[in-house]
């Protein structure tokens, strides 16, 4: 492990990935909440309604400090030229409460991964299909948020009870349901009661009020805590392979006796295991394709009845992998090749592919043959 030669701290070079500005940590704000539950209302529930004979969308405001308070002197707000804005739809954020109703609070210790299926540096291609590569993608560990319940109060304006009927329908109808972009964040809304009044004072435009209360179920995640990120990125490995290795040397770098007895007692088995061999295919016909210039290794007498030799190889067809039960092999030791006939007829089923092979298929092979050059 590398050492930091400014502060003499160990780290680890595996943990030092680039972060593009669209990958840069960003956890879950009480903005976040705000702003979902805003766009929700405007994009979503809240209805259009007729005024004079034209279609108006029913603004929506946050009620900030300074128009809260008009609002509850007044009841009632006006634009900069003293003009009422009726109807309009006003909400603001009254408390936020530790919901105990969810079994997993936050736990900086505990994550749980997210996984990309795609990334543009990691393309897919058939070829990593055909060798047995997978490509990358992308994890992120996210640290557990801490589950909220945000208390918000609105109040709806309006000149006719029509409009205001409308839009208390349209609330009640989304309740109990997830607002949000669907894009973005998604969080639960509870809507008990509507508290409905209306105002007519002498001289004065007639006003009809709701007022109701929202409970949010949401989470909050900082993007950082304690200067440690909430979230970790990581890559999968592109590759595994499995091998066996043997020390002959006896830990003394010379080869005894003993080791090199028991090499050649199980030479065949061990050269056996560490046979694995990746072409290209080459096309025949409608059913058949073959592998040229290779040898098909002798199964050892001590793995008969182990190794199911049915099973030696992966097919795959267009990226796709082909089981063994719809394809049959042999080998032929004059040619040097391995020629492999599919049972092409119709319809698809477990052993049979469905459709013939065409000149134009890009068709890998792995298993445990021997190329030879």
């Amino acid at each position: 492990m590398s050492v930091d030669p400014l502060k003499n701290t160990p780290f680890n070079r595996g943990e030092q990935i680039k972060r593009e500005p669209i990958e840069k940590g960003r956890g879950v704000r009480l903005y976040d909440v705000d702003l979902a539950i805003a766009e929700h209302m405007i994009d979503t529930v809240v209805p259009t309604v007729e005024v004079f004979r034209e279609k108006t969308k029913v603004p929506v405001l946050y009620g900030n400090p300074e128009r809260w308070k008009a609002v509850r002197k007044d009841g009632y707000l006006r634009d900069k030229q003293g003009q009422l804005q009726i109807p309009l739809i006003m909400f603001k954020r009254n408390s936020v409460n530790r919901d105990d109703t969810m079994p997993s609070s936050m736990n900086r210790n505990v994550f749980y991964p997210t996984v990309t299926k795609f990334s543009k540096k990691h393309k897919y291609d058939r070829f990593s299909a055909m060798t047995g590569t997978q490509r990358p993608v992308e994890q992120y560990n996210i640290t557990m948020p801490d589950y909220v319940t945000v208390s918000y109060e609105v109040m709806i304006w309006t000149d006719f009870t029509e409009h205001m009927n409308e839009i208390v329908e349209a609330f009640q109808y989304a309740t109990d349901e997830y607002w949000g972009d669907k894009s973005g964040f998604k969080f639960r809304v509870k809507i008990d009661s509507f508290d409905n009044t209306t105002e007519v004072g002498e001289g004065s435009q007639r006003i009809v009020r709701t007022t109701f209360t929202m409970l949010v179920n949401a989470y909050l995640l900082p993007e950082k805590f304690d200067n440690e990120l909430t979230h970790k990125k990581s890559f999968s490995p592109k590759k595994v392979v499995w091998g066996m290795e043997f020390d002959m040397t006896g830990g003394t770098g010379t080869q005894s006796a003993t080791t090199q007895r028991l090499y050649n007692e199980y030479s065949d088995i061990i050269d056996f295991m560490s046979i694995r061999g990746s072409q290209e295919a080459t096309f025949v016909d409608s059913q058949t394709t073959k592998l040229t210039n290779v040898k098909l290794p002798k199964l050892p007498p001590e793995l008969e009845g182990t190794f199911n030799q049915d099973d030696w190889f992966r097919v795959y067809i267009n990226g796709v992998f082909i089981p063994p039960a719809k394809y049959t092999y042999s080998y032929n030791y004059e040619t040097k090749e391995i020629s492999f006939i599919m049972d092409t007829s119709s319809p698809v089923s477990s052993t049979s592919l469905g459709y013939i092979l065409e000149s134009t298929d890009e068709i890998g092979i792995t298993g445990k043959f021997i190329e030879l050059w």
